[in-house]
């Protein structure tokens, strides 16, 4: 995911690897939640009330563990031994979790809990990791590698879902905990070897204030991206194609995300990463509200490939940013900030559907429509905010 000339950061596909294997846990996980509760004797109910759990746990820690990580000192050092260590106590935890249920319901969930908290460490700090001792001109190919991995695991995560109906939980859940923690002991050994790269960069991290409506423009384009894919992108295919064939068409806006990203760094070095975010935020927006009123399925497949490459666009400006503005000594703060947005996100989405969405036929009658605006109105804020940051530049030099 390097553009050409643009210099390589030592762990990219190691990075990638960890947020492939990551993702692709998370669907063994959410796949099996529901056997795992009736094992325990737990209601239906719990469902939704733990995915939602999860994501808070995630937003609370992506922000602690990554001012953890610009607190330490030889700070690369440290972390990366903290990972390695708390990989190791997700990964048991992981394992144990097909069983917990047999045992009791409490068990199940203090089990779960500790997974959560021990996982959470492999979203924001790997790249926190990676950010401390990688050249500012080096952020943009980490965020790609990391967005590689995540899209690649997410456009198999339908295949996986049919691949493991019938399959006895444990298997599942053991592959997937120790393909992870391989991925994470390459990922530690890389940085490990390589050392720190000396800075040659006089940057300071920008006041958070200033970096503070870049998270606003991505709570709506995230919220808005979690109900058009994950949403309202099932029933508009059902509309045009048989439920057999949902598997192969849902990962299709990740199949676009992926093809994209080799492009954005091209695009970002020309035109600058919020500019890439938002006319990328705009494209989403395009393929969302596109997608509500085309009237055949070749139509429909254009436009959710659409959707995912302005996606890329989007996610890979707007973190992309946040890691450069970050640098130097404030990684932690900026990108555990990113990642807990995302993370309450799809906290939003699941409260959105699971609580509010039956109860509401006016809420209802607007999903067609609600994630393309909310995506236009964050497209809206990020390119008046491309503009305003592009002018204060303008004034510096």
């Amino acid at each position: 995911m390097v553009s050409a000339g643009e210099p390589k950061a030592a762990g990219g596909p190691a990075l990638a690897s960890v947020q492939f294997f990551f993702t692709l846990g998370w669907t063994v996980y959410v796949i099996y939640l529901p056997e795992l509760l009736a094992s325990a004797h737990m209601a239906r109910a719990w469902l939704p009330l733990l995915l939602m759990a999860d994501q808070l746990i995630f937003a609370v820690m992506d922000i602690a563990f990554a001012l953890v990580a610009d607190r330490l000192t030889d700070g690369y050092r440290k972390l990366a031994r903290l990972l390695l260590w708390l990989t190791i106590i997700s990964t048991f935890a992981f394992v144990l979790l097909p069983m917990s249920g047999n045992v009791s319901p409490s068990l199940l969930i203090a089990v779960l809990f500790i997974w959560v908290l021990s996982a959470s460490v492999l979203r924001a700090p790997t790249v926190v990791l990676l950010a401390k001792r990688a050249r500012a001109a080096q952020q943009g190919s980490l965020v790609r590698w990391y967005a590689a991995g995540m899209a690649l695991a997410a456009a198999l995560s339908p295949y996986v879902g049919t691949l493991l109906k019938g399959v006895d939980p444990r298997l599942p859940f053991v592959l997937a905990a120790v393909t992870l923690l391989i991925a994470v002991v390459v990922l530690m050994r890389t940085v490990m070897a390589a050392g720190p790269e000396t800075r040659v960069e006089a940057l300071q991290p920008v006041a958070f204030a200033v970096y503070a409506p870049a998270l606003s423009v991505l709570v709506l384009a995230a919220g808005g991206l979690q109900l058009h894919a994950f949403v309202n992108a099932g029933p508009q295919y059902l509309a045009h194609a048989a439920k057999e064939n949902l598997p192969w068409l849902m990962p299709l806006l990740w199949v676009g995300f992926f093809a994209a990203l080799p492009a954005v760094g091209a695009l970002v070095k020309r035109l600058g990463m919020l500019t890439v975010a938002a006319a990328g935020i705009f494209l989403t927006a395009l393929g969302s509200y596109a997608s509500a009123v085309v009237d055949s399925l070749p139509s429909l497949v254009v436009m959710q490939v659409l959707s995912g490459v302005g996606w890329a666009a989007a996610l890979a400006g707007l973190m992309e940013y946040a890691s450069t503005s970050g640098t130097r000594g404030a990684e932690g703060l900026f990108m555990g900030s990113f990642f807990a947005v995302l993370a309450l996100a799809t906290f939003g989405r699941i409260l959105l559907v699971s609580t509010l969405l039956p109860h509401s036929p006016q809420l209802q009658g607007l999903m067609t429509f609600l994630p393309s605006g909310l995506l236009l109105a964050a497209g809206l804020i990020a390119a008046l905010y491309a503009f305003k940051v592009s002018g204060r530049h303008s004034v510096m030099s």
